[in-house]
């Protein structure tokens, strides 16, 4: 370029001028920390709005049983029953074994020690179907409670004339709804179906 203000084209052409880069230390000092312009976005703390729940790669996968991953009510009714049936079934056995060796020796009273080791089983199965494992051990001692009481009722009636046989009637119309509720519902297909697929 000339003093005058017109361009000097001989000493270089339209588009041939590279203006000189600065020396390396000069560059470092001056244009460090440049770079390309922040990215614009929300300000900070926001984010996508709520109540969309959460993406799909984070859902849990479906379990195969039909009606969804929750407990059914009646499993859950099956297993509390099996707690409340075990609990009071080894409390009167209990009782009983007091007054066995209190020197009862009747034979609805030995009979009804038989309601121990249904109680465990009871409380056992109750137990085993809260962890989603088979109703089976339940049911069957569900199961196991109802033939003690009918047993003990038969014998009871048979042995001890027409007053014990109206008092362990009026005991098994207490006694006995509950171990049939248990095994009621520890047996309905929504349970075991629930358990199987656990």
């Amino acid at each position: 370029m000339t003093g005058d203000g017109t361009q000097d084209w001989d000493a270089y052409p339209p588009g041939t001028y590279v203006p000189p880069a600065p020396p390396p230390e000069r560059w470092q000092g001056q244009w460090q920390g440049c770079g390309p312009p922040p990215a614009y976005g929300p300000p900070p703390g926001y984010g996508p709005p709520p109540g969309y729940g959460m993406p799909v790669l984070w859902q849990p996968a479906p379990l195969p049983w039909p009606h969804g991953p929750a407990r059914p009510g009646v499993a859950t009714a099956a297993t509390v029953l099996g707690f409340v049936t075990g609990g009071l079934t080894a409390l009167v056995s209990l009782f009983v074994l007091l007054a066995v060796s209190d020197g009862d020796d009747s034979a609805s009273a030995l009979l009804m020690l038989l309601g121990i080791p249904c109680a465990f089983a009871v409380i056992a199965g109750a137990a085993v179907l809260l962890q989603r494992g088979s109703p089976s051990l339940l049911f069957g001692g569900a199961l196991a409670s109802i033939g003690v009481l009918l047993l003990v009722w038969i014998v009871g009636a048979s042995t001890g004339g027409a007053d014990a046989a109206v008092g362990l009637l009026v005991f098994g119309v207490f006694a006995l709804p509950l171990p049939v509720l248990t095994a009621v519902f520890a047996r309905m297909p929504v349970v075991r179906g629930w358990a199987a697929a656990g």
